[in-house]
């Protein structure tokens, strides 16, 4: 099996879990596994734009993290003639920031009671939406790389 296959049959699995947990209620898992999907999904673009180098040097020693990837690929994308900027120029990443607020707000609220079993469920689905076309934009970006490379 090549590490594509692995890849996708794993992310198969994941979305089966996350489709589980948010059909039987487990939403802090769910967005666990969003949150997963969305973090490792913002390194691929990275390591497949070959910007993940200049990214990990931009930290200057500091530790990876969701919001500093997704800020990477935002600056990459305002270059209208990069290819990131056909993918990733809308609101998604927007969205994807605000997103992990707001499941941080709540992961912090947990023990003092100020949210509903509601927020949560629509955090979670919010999430698993985000990890959904941001692992299809992905998706297509590789692809559209390795049309651009094979027409060179």
């Amino acid at each position: 099996m090549t590490d594509n296959q692995q890849k996708y049959l794993n992310y198969k699995e994941q979305f089966k879990r996350l489709n589980r947990a948010i059909a039987n209620g487990f939403n802090l898992e769910a967005m666990f596994i969003a949150y997963s999907i969305m973090e490792d999904r913002s390194e691929s673009v990275l390591k497949h734009s070959d910007k993940y180098d200049t990214y990990i040097k931009s930290l200057r020693g500091h530790p990876e993290a969701l919001h500093s990837k997704v800020k990477y690929i935002q600056k990459t994308a305002e270059c209208k003639k990069d290819l990131l900027h056909r993918y990733f120029s809308d609101e998604l990443l927007d969205n994807i920031l605000d997103w992990k607020e707001e499941r941080n707000r709540m992961v912090h609220a947990l023990l003092k009671q100020e949210l509903t079993s509601e927020e949560l469920e629509n955090l979670a689905l919010h999430g698993k939406e985000y990890a959904r076309i941001f692992c299809n934009r992905a998706t297509n970006y590789r692809r559209a790389l390795e049309r651009a490379q094979n027409k060179d």
